[in-house]
Protein backbone atom coordinates (compact mmCIF):
# COMPACT_ATOMS: atom_id res chain seq x y z
CA UNK A 1 0.00 0.00 0.00
CA UNK A 2 1.51 3.48 -1.06
CA UNK A 3 0.56 6.49 0.75
CA UNK A 4 0.98 10.13 -0.68
CA UNK A 5 3.18 13.07 -0.03
CA UNK A 6 4.87 12.38 3.64
CA UNK A 7 5.31 15.07 6.19
CA UNK A 8 7.58 17.39 5.07
CA UNK A 9 9.49 17.53 8.38
CA UNK A 10 10.41 13.89 8.60
CA UNK A 11 12.84 13.00 5.98
CA UNK A 12 15.36 10.45 6.48
CA UNK A 13 18.72 11.23 4.87
CA UNK A 14 20.44 7.93 3.26
CA UNK A 15 24.14 8.05 3.43
CA UNK A 16 26.28 5.90 0.98
CA UNK A 17 29.56 5.44 0.46
CA UNK A 18 30.11 1.79 -0.99
CA UNK A 19 27.97 0.42 -4.10
CA UNK A 20 27.29 -2.42 -1.56
CA UNK A 21 25.47 -0.16 0.64
CA UNK A 22 23.36 1.06 -1.85
CA UNK A 23 21.23 -2.73 -2.14
CA UNK A 24 20.45 -3.39 1.48
CA UNK A 25 19.28 1.06 2.18
CA UNK A 26 16.80 1.02 -0.61
CA UNK A 27 15.09 -1.80 0.76
CA UNK A 28 14.59 0.45 4.07
CA UNK A 29 14.08 3.49 1.87
CA UNK A 30 11.04 1.83 0.30
CA UNK A 31 9.78 0.59 3.59
CA UNK A 32 10.17 4.02 4.83
CA UNK A 33 8.16 5.78 2.21
CA UNK A 34 5.49 3.28 2.35
CA UNK A 35 5.40 4.32 5.88
CA UNK A 36 4.94 8.10 5.24
CA UNK A 37 8.84 9.30 5.32
CA UNK A 38 10.42 11.39 2.59
CA UNK A 39 13.55 9.85 1.33
CA UNK A 40 16.75 11.47 -0.25
CA UNK A 41 20.32 9.56 -0.67
CA UNK A 42 23.57 11.00 -0.19
CA UNK A 43 26.29 9.41 -2.49
CA UNK A 44 28.76 10.78 -0.58
CA UNK A 45 32.13 9.22 -2.59
CA UNK A 46 33.44 10.96 -5.32
CA UNK A 47 33.79 8.62 -8.22
CA UNK A 48 31.09 6.29 -6.87
CA UNK A 49 31.37 3.37 -9.09
CA UNK A 50 27.85 2.64 -9.43
CA UNK A 51 26.65 6.75 -9.40
CA UNK A 52 24.14 6.13 -12.80
CA UNK A 53 22.34 3.23 -12.26
CA UNK A 54 21.59 3.79 -8.48
CA UNK A 55 20.65 7.40 -9.08
CA UNK A 56 18.44 6.07 -11.78
CA UNK A 57 16.73 3.56 -9.03
CA UNK A 58 16.28 6.61 -6.37
CA UNK A 59 14.35 8.64 -9.57
CA UNK A 60 12.56 5.38 -10.22
CA UNK A 61 11.10 5.30 -6.78
CA UNK A 62 10.81 9.05 -6.15
CA UNK A 63 14.29 9.37 -3.58
CA UNK A 64 15.87 13.09 -3.82
CA UNK A 65 19.52 12.44 -4.34
CA UNK A 66 22.82 13.89 -3.97
CA UNK A 67 26.45 13.46 -4.54
CA UNK A 68 29.70 15.34 -4.65
CA UNK A 69 30.86 16.69 -8.18
CA UNK A 70 28.62 19.93 -8.80
CA UNK A 71 27.15 22.12 -6.73
CA UNK A 72 23.94 21.83 -4.94
CA UNK A 73 22.58 24.57 -6.78
CA UNK A 74 23.07 22.16 -9.75
CA UNK A 75 21.45 19.45 -8.33
CA UNK A 76 18.52 21.51 -7.42
CA UNK A 77 18.52 23.22 -10.76
CA UNK A 78 18.80 19.67 -12.52
CA UNK A 79 15.68 18.65 -10.33
CA UNK A 80 13.48 21.05 -11.66
CA UNK A 81 14.58 20.84 -15.28
CA UNK A 82 13.62 17.16 -15.06
CA UNK A 83 9.98 18.09 -13.58
CA UNK A 84 9.83 19.77 -16.65
CA UNK A 85 11.22 17.58 -19.26
CA UNK A 86 9.01 14.69 -17.46
CA UNK A 87 6.19 16.39 -19.24
CA UNK A 88 7.57 16.53 -22.59
CA UNK A 89 6.83 12.72 -23.14
CA UNK A 90 10.10 11.57 -22.84
CA UNK A 91 11.69 14.18 -25.47
CA UNK A 92 9.25 13.26 -28.18
CA UNK A 93 7.75 17.11 -27.51
CA UNK A 94 9.52 20.21 -27.84
CA UNK A 95 9.18 22.34 -24.56
CA UNK A 96 8.09 25.88 -27.10
CA UNK A 97 4.89 23.27 -27.93
CA UNK A 98 4.05 23.45 -23.79
CA UNK A 99 5.13 27.31 -24.25
CA UNK A 100 2.00 30.75 -25.07
CA UNK A 101 3.44 31.89 -28.73
CA UNK A 102 4.42 35.08 -28.27
CA UNK A 103 5.03 37.89 -30.67
CA UNK A 104 8.59 39.09 -32.16
CA UNK A 105 9.28 42.04 -31.06
CA UNK A 106 12.27 43.58 -33.67
CA UNK A 107 13.71 45.95 -30.98
CA UNK A 108 14.76 42.82 -28.70
CA UNK A 109 15.85 40.84 -31.98
CA UNK A 110 17.97 43.50 -32.93
CA UNK A 111 19.80 44.41 -29.21
CA UNK A 112 20.35 40.47 -28.93
CA UNK A 113 22.16 40.68 -32.51
CA UNK A 114 24.52 43.44 -30.43
CA UNK A 115 24.81 42.18 -27.83
CA UNK A 116 25.88 38.64 -29.33
CA UNK A 117 28.57 40.59 -31.38
CA UNK A 118 30.17 42.24 -28.29
CA UNK A 119 30.19 39.15 -26.24
CA UNK A 120 31.71 36.69 -29.14
CA UNK A 121 35.42 38.15 -27.71
CA UNK A 122 34.50 37.95 -24.26
CA UNK A 123 33.09 34.95 -24.38
CA UNK A 124 36.06 33.48 -26.05
CA UNK A 125 38.51 34.64 -23.33
CA UNK A 126 36.33 33.61 -20.54
CA UNK A 127 36.54 29.96 -21.99
CA UNK A 128 40.25 29.87 -21.90
CA UNK A 129 39.93 31.56 -18.47
CA UNK A 130 37.81 28.89 -17.56
CA UNK A 131 40.10 26.13 -18.58
CA UNK A 132 42.87 27.40 -16.23
CA UNK A 133 40.45 27.31 -13.92
CA UNK A 134 38.19 24.34 -14.01
CA UNK A 135 41.72 22.67 -13.39
CA UNK A 136 42.03 24.10 -10.25
CA UNK A 137 38.66 23.17 -9.35
CA UNK A 138 39.08 19.76 -10.33
CA UNK A 139 42.43 19.62 -8.16
CA UNK A 140 40.40 21.44 -5.27
CA UNK A 141 37.76 18.92 -5.98
CA UNK A 142 40.04 16.53 -5.18
CA UNK A 143 41.26 17.20 -1.87
CA UNK A 144 39.99 15.57 1.08
CA UNK A 145 37.88 18.65 2.84
CA UNK A 146 35.32 18.84 -0.72
CA UNK A 147 33.13 15.49 0.35
CA UNK A 148 33.16 16.97 3.79
CA UNK A 149 31.46 20.48 2.94
CA UNK A 150 29.43 19.15 0.33
CA UNK A 151 27.32 16.48 3.01
CA UNK A 152 27.05 19.55 5.56
CA UNK A 153 25.38 21.57 2.72
CA UNK A 154 23.02 18.79 1.69
CA UNK A 155 22.56 18.15 5.69
CA UNK A 156 21.29 22.00 6.00
CA UNK A 157 19.76 21.51 3.03
CA UNK A 158 17.74 18.64 3.93
CA UNK A 159 17.06 18.88 7.48
CA UNK A 160 16.50 15.09 8.29
CA UNK A 161 14.70 13.90 11.14
CA UNK A 162 16.65 10.81 11.02
CA UNK A 163 20.08 9.73 9.43
CA UNK A 164 21.05 6.19 8.28
CA UNK A 165 24.66 4.59 7.33
CA UNK A 166 25.28 1.26 6.00
CA UNK A 167 28.63 1.29 7.37
CA UNK A 168 30.78 3.47 10.05
CA UNK A 169 34.65 3.84 9.15
CA UNK A 170 37.16 6.64 10.04
CA UNK A 171 37.47 8.87 7.38
CA UNK A 172 34.09 8.70 5.98
CA UNK A 173 31.70 11.76 5.87
CA UNK A 174 29.21 9.83 7.74
CA UNK A 175 31.73 10.78 11.12
CA UNK A 176 30.78 14.62 10.44
CA UNK A 177 27.41 14.39 10.06
CA UNK A 178 26.81 12.15 13.11
CA UNK A 179 28.43 14.87 14.63
CA UNK A 180 26.41 17.67 13.19
CA UNK A 181 23.15 15.35 14.02
CA UNK A 182 24.66 14.99 17.89
CA UNK A 183 24.63 19.22 18.12
CA UNK A 184 21.29 19.59 16.60
CA UNK A 185 19.60 16.55 18.35
CA UNK A 186 19.08 15.26 15.49
CA UNK A 187 19.13 11.22 15.62
CA UNK A 188 21.94 8.53 13.59
CA UNK A 189 21.30 5.08 12.36
CA UNK A 190 23.46 2.15 11.29
CA UNK A 191 21.51 -0.48 9.29
CA UNK A 192 25.09 -2.94 8.43
CA UNK A 193 25.02 -4.19 4.71
CA UNK A 194 27.66 -6.26 5.46
CA UNK A 195 29.73 -8.73 8.21
CA UNK A 196 32.67 -6.38 9.11
CA UNK A 197 35.65 -6.98 11.50
CA UNK A 198 38.98 -5.87 12.97
CA UNK A 199 40.40 -8.91 11.02
CA UNK A 200 38.83 -7.42 7.69
CA UNK A 201 40.98 -3.96 8.68
CA UNK A 202 44.41 -6.12 9.60
CA UNK A 203 44.77 -8.11 6.90
CA UNK A 204 43.48 -5.60 4.22
CA UNK A 205 46.07 -2.87 5.18
CA UNK A 206 48.84 -5.09 6.25
CA UNK A 207 50.31 -4.48 3.45
CA UNK A 208 50.22 -1.23 2.51
CA UNK A 209 52.87 1.21 3.12
CA UNK A 210 50.98 4.29 4.11
CA UNK A 211 49.19 3.01 6.42
CA UNK A 212 53.04 1.44 8.47
CA UNK A 213 53.69 3.06 11.64
CA UNK A 214 57.08 3.53 10.89
CA UNK A 215 57.09 4.55 7.28
CA UNK A 216 57.82 8.31 7.89
CA UNK A 217 57.84 10.84 10.68
CA UNK A 218 54.52 12.01 10.20
CA UNK A 219 53.05 8.18 11.10
CA UNK A 220 55.74 7.52 13.92
CA UNK A 221 54.35 10.96 15.23
CA UNK A 222 50.38 10.60 14.71
CA UNK A 223 51.45 6.77 16.12
CA UNK A 224 52.50 8.55 19.58
CA UNK A 225 50.20 11.33 20.14
CA UNK A 226 47.05 9.27 19.08
CA UNK A 227 47.71 5.66 20.15
CA UNK A 228 44.50 4.16 19.56
CA UNK A 229 44.93 4.54 15.90
CA UNK A 230 47.42 2.12 16.17
CA UNK A 231 47.23 -2.37 16.03
CA UNK A 232 49.60 -4.72 15.51
CA UNK A 233 49.80 -7.48 12.73
CA UNK A 234 51.53 -9.91 11.12
CA UNK A 235 54.82 -8.27 13.01
CA UNK A 236 53.56 -5.00 12.11
CA UNK A 237 52.64 -1.65 13.94
CA UNK A 238 50.18 -0.61 11.91
CA UNK A 239 47.76 2.36 11.31
CA UNK A 240 44.27 2.76 10.46
CA UNK A 241 44.66 5.56 8.47
CA UNK A 242 47.75 7.60 7.10
CA UNK A 243 49.13 10.00 9.77
CA UNK A 244 48.04 13.07 8.19
CA UNK A 245 44.46 12.30 7.89
CA UNK A 246 44.78 10.77 11.33
CA UNK A 247 45.68 14.57 12.50
CA UNK A 248 43.03 15.83 10.07
CA UNK A 249 39.88 13.87 11.83
CA UNK A 250 41.58 14.44 15.40
CA UNK A 251 41.55 18.21 14.76
CA UNK A 252 38.01 18.24 13.29
CA UNK A 253 37.12 16.55 16.48
CA UNK A 254 35.57 13.37 14.17
CA UNK A 255 37.79 10.66 14.99
CA UNK A 256 36.10 7.73 16.55
CA UNK A 257 37.36 6.35 20.11
CA UNK A 258 38.35 3.08 18.56
CA UNK A 259 39.02 3.09 14.99
CA UNK A 260 39.70 -0.29 14.32
CA UNK A 261 36.46 -1.65 15.49
CA UNK A 262 34.00 -1.37 12.36
CA UNK A 263 30.62 0.31 12.51
CA UNK A 264 32.44 2.12 16.28
CA UNK A 265 31.03 5.50 16.63
CA UNK A 266 28.43 8.48 18.07
CA UNK A 267 25.82 7.05 16.04
CA UNK A 268 22.31 6.80 18.35
CA UNK A 269 21.58 3.27 17.45
CA UNK A 270 22.68 0.08 15.28
CA UNK A 271 20.42 -2.40 13.47
CA UNK A 272 22.11 -5.75 14.91
CA UNK A 273 21.03 -8.17 12.18
CA UNK A 274 21.28 -11.15 14.54
CA UNK A 275 22.23 -12.93 17.83
CA UNK A 276 25.61 -13.84 16.50
CA UNK A 277 26.43 -10.39 15.41
CA UNK A 278 24.97 -8.48 18.63
CA UNK A 279 27.34 -11.14 20.25
CA UNK A 280 29.93 -9.62 18.12
CA UNK A 281 29.36 -5.91 18.98
CA UNK A 282 29.33 -7.04 23.01
CA UNK A 283 32.46 -8.59 22.62
CA UNK A 284 33.85 -5.36 21.10
CA UNK A 285 32.48 -3.33 24.14
CA UNK A 286 29.90 -1.16 22.54
CA UNK A 287 27.39 0.33 24.07
CA UNK A 288 24.18 -1.58 25.45
CA UNK A 289 21.79 1.04 24.89
CA UNK A 290 23.60 1.67 20.87
CA UNK A 291 22.35 -1.72 19.84
CA UNK A 292 19.06 -3.09 19.11
CA UNK A 293 18.36 -6.40 17.45
CA UNK A 294 15.90 -5.88 14.41
CA UNK A 295 17.27 -8.07 11.74
CA UNK A 296 18.36 -7.07 8.23
CA UNK A 297 15.89 -5.83 5.61
CA UNK A 298 16.72 -9.37 3.35
CA UNK A 299 15.76 -11.15 6.70
CA UNK A 300 12.38 -11.50 5.36
CA UNK A 301 12.97 -11.75 1.56
CA UNK A 302 14.75 -15.09 2.65
CA UNK A 303 11.76 -15.76 4.65
CA UNK A 304 9.33 -15.34 2.35
CA UNK A 305 11.09 -17.57 -0.40
CA UNK A 306 11.41 -20.14 2.39
CA UNK A 307 8.08 -20.45 3.27
CA UNK A 308 6.59 -20.53 -0.37
CA UNK A 309 5.83 -23.39 -2.38
CA UNK A 310 6.36 -21.12 -5.51
CA UNK A 311 9.92 -19.13 -5.29
CA UNK A 312 12.09 -22.30 -5.36
CA UNK A 313 10.17 -23.65 -8.71
CA UNK A 314 10.03 -20.17 -10.06
CA UNK A 315 13.88 -20.01 -10.15
CA UNK A 316 13.83 -23.59 -11.45
CA UNK A 317 12.01 -22.43 -14.33
CA UNK A 318 13.53 -19.57 -15.25
CA UNK A 319 16.69 -21.59 -15.12
CA UNK A 320 15.27 -24.04 -16.91
CA UNK A 321 16.48 -26.18 -14.60
CA UNK A 322 15.60 -30.25 -13.93
CA UNK A 323 13.48 -29.58 -10.49
CA UNK A 324 14.04 -33.05 -8.90
CA UNK A 325 17.54 -32.51 -8.70
CA UNK A 326 19.26 -30.29 -5.83
CA UNK A 327 20.88 -26.75 -6.69
CA UNK A 328 24.09 -25.62 -6.36
CA UNK A 329 24.80 -21.98 -6.36
CA UNK A 330 28.00 -20.69 -6.97
CA UNK A 331 28.76 -16.81 -5.88
CA UNK A 332 31.87 -16.21 -8.22
CA UNK A 333 34.84 -14.94 -6.22
CA UNK A 334 36.07 -11.65 -7.49
CA UNK A 335 39.56 -10.36 -9.08
CA UNK A 336 41.05 -9.58 -5.44
CA UNK A 337 44.93 -10.45 -6.50
CA UNK A 338 46.03 -6.54 -6.59
CA UNK A 339 44.82 -5.94 -2.56
CA UNK A 340 46.89 -9.19 -2.02
CA UNK A 341 50.69 -9.36 -1.76
CA UNK A 342 51.39 -12.53 0.03
CA UNK A 343 51.73 -15.69 -2.08
CA UNK A 344 48.54 -17.48 -2.99
CA UNK A 345 48.00 -20.93 -4.47
CA UNK A 346 47.35 -19.63 -7.77
CA UNK A 347 49.82 -17.04 -10.13
CA UNK A 348 47.00 -14.69 -11.17
CA UNK A 349 42.81 -14.94 -11.11
CA UNK A 350 42.69 -16.24 -14.36
CA UNK A 351 44.51 -19.40 -12.97
CA UNK A 352 42.10 -19.28 -9.71
CA UNK A 353 39.17 -19.10 -12.44
CA UNK A 354 40.02 -22.26 -13.92
CA UNK A 355 40.43 -23.95 -10.70
CA UNK A 356 36.83 -23.09 -9.62
CA UNK A 357 35.29 -23.95 -13.24
CA UNK A 358 37.11 -27.21 -12.92
CA UNK A 359 35.49 -28.02 -9.68
CA UNK A 360 31.98 -27.33 -10.25
CA UNK A 361 32.23 -28.87 -13.58
CA UNK A 362 33.29 -32.43 -12.11
CA UNK A 363 30.28 -31.47 -9.55
CA UNK A 364 27.72 -31.03 -12.58
CA UNK A 365 29.24 -33.95 -14.41
CA UNK A 366 29.57 -36.73 -11.61
CA UNK A 367 26.77 -35.41 -9.03
CA UNK A 368 22.96 -35.23 -9.40
CA UNK A 369 23.41 -31.81 -8.22
CA UNK A 370 22.72 -28.61 -11.28
CA UNK A 371 25.04 -26.18 -11.14
CA UNK A 372 24.58 -22.38 -10.83
CA UNK A 373 26.61 -19.73 -11.06
CA UNK A 374 26.38 -16.14 -10.26
CA UNK A 375 28.57 -13.33 -10.79
CA UNK A 376 29.73 -10.41 -8.80
CA UNK A 377 28.59 -7.00 -10.54
CA UNK A 378 32.36 -6.35 -11.29
CA UNK A 379 33.35 -9.64 -12.83
CA UNK A 380 34.65 -9.19 -16.40
CA UNK A 381 32.20 -10.94 -18.84
CA UNK A 382 34.66 -11.95 -21.42
CA UNK A 383 36.80 -13.38 -18.74
CA UNK A 384 34.45 -15.23 -17.43
CA UNK A 385 32.95 -16.70 -20.54
CA UNK A 386 36.64 -17.71 -21.76
CA UNK A 387 37.21 -19.64 -19.00
CA UNK A 388 33.73 -21.46 -18.00
CA UNK A 389 33.21 -22.56 -22.24
CA UNK A 390 35.81 -25.15 -21.92
CA UNK A 391 34.33 -26.85 -18.86
CA UNK A 392 30.34 -26.51 -20.67
CA UNK A 393 29.62 -24.37 -18.06
CA UNK A 394 29.00 -20.61 -19.93
CA UNK A 395 25.66 -21.68 -19.91
CA UNK A 396 24.81 -21.66 -15.99
CA UNK A 397 25.54 -18.17 -15.65
CA UNK A 398 22.62 -16.22 -14.18
CA UNK A 399 22.27 -12.56 -13.49
CA UNK A 400 19.29 -13.16 -10.80
CA UNK A 401 19.61 -11.69 -7.73
CA UNK A 402 21.86 -13.60 -5.32
CA UNK A 403 19.41 -13.36 -2.35
CA UNK A 404 16.39 -14.73 -4.54
CA UNK A 405 19.17 -17.52 -5.39
CA UNK A 406 20.22 -19.05 -1.90
CA UNK A 407 16.92 -19.71 -0.58
CA UNK A 408 15.93 -22.26 -3.69
CA UNK A 409 19.45 -23.75 -3.89
CA UNK A 410 20.73 -26.60 -1.69
CA UNK A 411 24.22 -25.93 -1.88
CA UNK A 412 26.24 -22.35 -1.50
CA UNK A 413 29.96 -21.85 -2.30
CA UNK A 414 31.15 -18.65 -2.00
CA UNK A 415 34.97 -17.16 -1.26
CA UNK A 416 34.54 -15.16 2.17
CA UNK A 417 31.22 -13.16 1.06
CA UNK A 418 28.80 -11.26 3.73
CA UNK A 419 26.04 -13.66 1.39
CA UNK A 420 27.62 -16.82 3.21
CA UNK A 421 25.37 -15.47 5.93
CA UNK A 422 22.14 -15.81 4.41
CA UNK A 423 23.10 -19.59 3.42
CA UNK A 424 23.28 -19.93 7.33
CA UNK A 425 20.18 -18.35 8.07
CA UNK A 426 18.28 -20.45 5.87
CA UNK A 427 19.83 -23.75 7.29
CA UNK A 428 21.40 -24.05 3.72
CA UNK A 429 25.02 -26.01 3.81
CA UNK A 430 28.06 -24.21 2.18
CA UNK A 431 31.71 -23.89 1.46
CA UNK A 432 34.00 -20.64 1.80
CA UNK A 433 36.37 -21.07 -0.33
CA UNK A 434 39.00 -18.49 1.44
CA UNK A 435 41.22 -18.57 -1.94
CA UNK A 436 42.82 -15.31 -1.39
CA UNK A 437 43.87 -16.37 2.14
CA UNK A 438 42.54 -14.00 4.39
CA UNK A 439 41.96 -16.26 7.58
CA UNK A 440 38.38 -14.61 9.00
CA UNK A 441 37.02 -16.76 11.10
CA UNK A 442 33.61 -14.83 10.74
CA UNK A 443 31.31 -18.16 9.89
CA UNK A 444 33.18 -20.23 12.70
CA UNK A 445 30.00 -20.75 14.68
CA UNK A 446 27.76 -22.40 11.55
CA UNK A 447 28.54 -25.62 12.05
CA UNK A 448 27.18 -26.60 8.56
CA UNK A 449 29.64 -24.18 6.77
CA UNK A 450 33.04 -25.06 5.76
CA UNK A 451 35.69 -22.27 5.36
CA UNK A 452 39.18 -23.11 4.63
CA UNK A 453 42.31 -22.14 2.67
CA UNK A 454 42.85 -24.83 0.18
CA UNK A 455 42.39 -25.38 -3.44
CA UNK A 456 42.73 -29.66 -2.37
CA UNK A 457 40.17 -29.44 0.49
CA UNK A 458 37.74 -27.16 -1.66
CA UNK A 459 37.43 -29.91 -3.96
CA UNK A 460 37.33 -32.41 -1.62
CA UNK A 461 34.23 -30.48 0.46
CA UNK A 462 32.88 -30.06 -2.78
CA UNK A 463 32.65 -33.91 -3.78
CA UNK A 464 31.70 -34.91 -0.30
CA UNK A 465 29.12 -32.76 0.07
CA UNK A 466 27.31 -33.00 -3.66
CA UNK A 467 27.90 -36.89 -4.11
CA UNK A 468 27.88 -38.20 -0.56
CA UNK A 469 24.14 -38.00 0.90
CA UNK A 470 24.82 -38.92 4.22
CA UNK A 471 27.51 -36.08 4.97
CA UNK A 472 25.52 -33.79 3.25
CA UNK A 473 22.31 -34.49 5.45
CA UNK A 474 24.61 -34.27 8.72
CA UNK A 475 25.85 -30.83 7.47
CA UNK A 476 22.12 -30.08 6.85
CA UNK A 477 20.74 -30.71 10.58
CA UNK A 478 23.84 -28.77 11.70
CA UNK A 479 23.13 -25.60 9.93
CA UNK A 480 18.91 -26.15 11.34
CA UNK A 481 20.22 -25.89 14.28
CA UNK A 482 22.30 -22.77 14.43
CA UNK A 483 20.28 -21.16 11.83
CA UNK A 484 18.42 -18.71 14.28
CA UNK A 485 21.52 -17.52 15.07
CA UNK A 486 23.05 -16.09 12.10
CA UNK A 487 19.47 -14.43 10.78
CA UNK A 488 15.79 -13.36 12.72
CA UNK A 489 13.50 -15.82 10.29
CA UNK A 490 10.17 -14.72 11.76
CA UNK A 491 9.40 -12.25 8.89
CA UNK A 492 9.18 -9.61 10.94
CA UNK A 493 12.42 -8.02 10.57
CA UNK A 494 11.24 -5.27 8.52
CA UNK A 495 8.55 -4.27 10.86
CA UNK A 496 11.32 -3.80 13.79
CA UNK A 497 13.55 -1.77 11.69
CA UNK A 498 10.65 0.51 10.41
CA UNK A 499 9.47 0.82 15.04
CA UNK A 500 13.27 1.47 15.40
CA UNK A 501 12.55 4.28 12.98
CA UNK A 502 9.85 5.48 14.24
CA UNK A 503 10.92 5.59 17.62
CA UNK A 504 13.83 7.91 16.50
CA UNK A 505 12.59 9.93 14.31
CA UNK A 506 9.12 10.45 15.61
CA UNK A 507 6.52 8.43 13.15
CA UNK A 508 5.27 10.44 10.46
CA UNK A 509 1.91 12.05 9.71
CA UNK A 510 0.50 8.17 8.14
CA UNK A 511 2.11 5.21 9.03
CA UNK A 512 1.90 1.61 7.46
CA UNK A 513 0.52 -1.38 9.62
CA UNK A 514 3.16 -4.12 10.00
CA UNK A 515 1.08 -6.64 7.95
CA UNK A 516 1.14 -4.01 4.86
CA UNK A 517 4.74 -4.56 5.11
CA UNK A 518 4.73 -8.36 4.34
CA UNK A 519 2.90 -6.99 1.36
CA UNK A 520 5.40 -4.72 -0.07
CA UNK A 521 7.94 -7.74 -0.36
Amino acid sequence: MKFGSPSPDKKILFVVNEAGEFVELRRVALAAKDAGYGVAFLFAQQGYINLKQDRASCRLNGFDDYFPGRSLRRSLQSKQYQEIADGLENGYIPHSLRQERKPKRPFATGAALLLSALATPLLALTERTAGVLDARKKRKHARTLQPFNYARLVYKHVTPALVIYGQEFPGSVNSLLTKLCNRDNVPTLIIPFAVGTAKEMVESLSDKPPYDAERNIINKLAASLFPHWVNYYASKKLLRLPGQKIFLLETLGIAPEHPWIPNNSRTTCIGVESPEMQRYYQRMLFPPSQLRVTGAAYDDILYTARKSDTARSLIFRRLRLDPNKPLLVCAWPTDQYGSRDIPLEFPNYKALCMAWAKTLAAASRFSDFNVVIRPHPVTDPNLLMEVLRPYRLHHRVTDIDTLDLVPACDLFVACVSSTLRWAAACAIPAINYDCYDYGYTDFNGAEGLFTTNRYSTFVSLVERLTENKTVYEEARTKQMACAKEWGMQDGRSMERIINLIDELAGPPSKSTSPSEFHANE
